[in-house]
């Protein structure tokens, strides 16, 4: 029963800053910018769109008002309005990178993950050496199972930011749907290294250990993972699968039983490897 974390998906957008010309307009649409940049970075969104509103009513020739109202949107749920004004930005400035950055996340948070493709691809042409972006491709392509493109994504963005942790755990998960478990331990232990604290990682390398038959070493694992999130319900039941194997069935059980305790949601899946307790 591997009950992998699923890959994170780690949205890094950019607010691009406004400069306009000296027009009447201009001293209108800077202060309302500046509103809405500010309100955006305070988690304010709502109030972000209304700033911003008012910087494309006094600026409609502005990219960077466009997208950076997108973003707000974005952060709302309000993927369509998002990718509208990602669109509108582009129509201005077509050279603009941040805002096909953006739109390709809006499309991944949409699951329209060949749209995203496309748009990274558009960044790649203006900034073909921007880590996020093959980061942001390679997730696209996880989710469409295309494992081997996803690896060369990362490893292209490992090559930019050889210090960004989810590139790492990420290629670790698409190691792990390819097969290879030991280039995927490889890629958790190091994703461990700089997030040390990170209990979904020590899940994932304790089910790429697993699948080794390295029991031992998975537990330990499943152990860290606890310690760091008791609320894990998976790893629990992760952890009793293993601990069954090792021949430790009452503490499987006790396991079994957490992670039911924790999720009822997966008893279906547990409950055949439980043994009714003895009254």
């Amino acid at each position: 029963m591997d009950m992998s974390s699923k890959g994170r998906r780690f949205w890094r957008f950019f607010l691009v800053f406004l400069a306009l010309p000296a027009v009447a307009a201009a001293g209108e649409a800077q202060n309302a910018f500046k509103e809405g940049v500010k309100y955006y970075k305070a988690g304010k969104y709502k109030e972000a769109v209304a700033a911003f509103n008012r910087a494309v009513k006094a600026a409609p020739n502005s990219d960077e008002a466009y997208n950076n109202r997108g973003l707000a949107y974005f952060k709302l749920g309000q993927n369509d309005n998002a990718i509208k004004d990602y669109g509108e930005a582009i129509k201005l400035n077509p050279k603009l990178a941040d805002a096909y950055f953006n739109m390709g996340n809006a499309h991944i948070a949409q699951k329209q993950y060949e749209r995203a493709v496309k748009d990274f691809d558009e960044v790649i042409k203006i900034e073909p050496n921007a880590p996020s972006v093959y980061r942001q491709r390679g997730l696209a392509h996880v989710a469409m199972k295309q494992f081997d493109k996803a690896v060369q994504d990362f490893n292209l963005a490992q090559k930019s930011d050889a210090k960004d942790a989810e590139v790492y755990y990420n290629r670790g998960l698409a190691y792990r749907r390819l097969g290879k478990h030991e280039l995927a331990v490889q890629d958790y232990s190091e994703a461990i290294k700089l997030e040390p604290k990170n209990a979904e990682i020590y899940n994932n390398r304790a089910n790429a250990f697993s699948l080794l038959g390295k029991y031992e070493e998975a537990v330990k694992d499943y152990d860290e993972a606890i310690k760091l999130d008791g609320k894990n319900a998976n790893v629990y039941a992760n952890r009793g699968v293993i601990r069954s194997r090792l021949g430790k069935h009452e503490d499987a059980q006790k396991d079994f039983r957490k992670a039911v305790e924790l999720d009822p949601g997966l008893k279906n899946k547990v409950e055949p490897l439980m043994v009714p307790s003895k009254q």
